[in-house]
Order: structure tokens, then C-alpha cells, then sequence
């Protein structure tokens, strides 16, 4: 599904889930993907969809670019590439700029994937009510789909 290796977190302590890259050894800064996952993206479903119908947008070409971040992390998509930076990053205290640049559509893939595993453990914790959480999944995978639907024709 996702290209990339990761590892999912649970922090029972805040009630999030995070994904680890920190394995991922064919991308630069890869542990840097999951910055912006919660913060800079949120997880609450309408706003989630918003950002995903975004993305979705640019993967089609309807939009040159889409930007986001601020919090955590930069995030700059263009229909083939994303990249995030680290916003805090000072040209005259740091010796590398850190920049992880990776496929948009595995970028919007792992966004969802992360969306759809904080729905289903903030639900199995009793934070979010059941009903609220399969709702959210449920559209969460039909955004899943067409992603996937665009990946496919862009291997064509």
C-alpha cells in the first residue's frame, strides 16, 4: 500500500498515533514525514477531507501546487512531488537544511493511512464515540480508493 517503511506508535499519553520512517532508508529525513501528521494535518474527518480533496486536485492537475504547514513542518506539494522542510531550521546554527522529498500520491497514501489508524484507536480508547470513528474510516477508505484509482492511471 505505502512504499515507504514505517512503524505505527501509539502515545497513550496524548492519545495519537504516529508514524514512524525512522527505518525508511531510501529517502532523506524520512523520519521528518510523520511532522506535519496532526499538527499541520489534521485528523478531524471534514477538515481531513478538505486537505485530501486538495491533494486529490493536484494529483489530477486542476492545481500547480498546494501548501500547508507552519506548526511542525512546510509542506509543499506539486502534482508529482512533496516536500516538506523544517521550519525552525536556521541557515546559521544548522550545518544540513533538512528536506524530505517524496512521491505526492505515497504522501496522500500515507496521510490516510495514519487518518484511518487514528480513527480506529482514538475509538478503541473511548475517545471518539464508534459511530463517528466508522463513518470517518469508511469515507476515510473511499478516499483511499481514488487515490489509488490515480496512481494506477498514472502508471499507464
Amino acid at each position: 500500500m505505502i512504499k515507504y517503511k514505517y512503524k505505527l506508535k501509539y502515545m497513550d499519553e496524548f492519545n495519537i498515533v504516529v508514524m514512524d520512517f525512522n527505518e525508511e532508508k531510501s529517502l532523506e529525513y524520512a523520519n521528518m514525514i510523520s511532522d506535519p501528521l496532526g499538527s499541520d494535518i489534521p485528523w478531524r474527518f471534514k477538515d481531513l477531507k478538505n486537505d485530501i480533496d486538495h491533494y486529490i486536485d493536484l494529483l489530477k492537475g486542476k492545481i500547480p501546487e498546494y501548501r500547508h504547514g507552519g506548526n511542525a513542518s512546510s509542506v509543499i506539494s506539486y502534482r508529482d512531488w512533496t516536500i516538506i522542510e523544517d521550519p525552525f531550521y536556521d541557515e546559521d546554527e544548522d550545518e544540513v537544511e533538512p528536506i524530505c522529498k517524496l512521491e505526492t500520491i505515497e504522501f496522500v497514501k500515507i496521510i490516510l493511512v495514519w487518518a484511518y489508524e487514528t480513527y480506529k484507536y482514538k475509538s478503541r480508547k473511548g475517545v471518539i464515540a464508534l459511530e463517528e470513528a466508522e463513518i470517518a474510516m469508511n469515507g476515510i477508505e473511499k478516499k483511499l480508493k481514488e487515490v489509488k484509482g490515480l496512481e494506477n492511471i498514472d502508471c499507464e
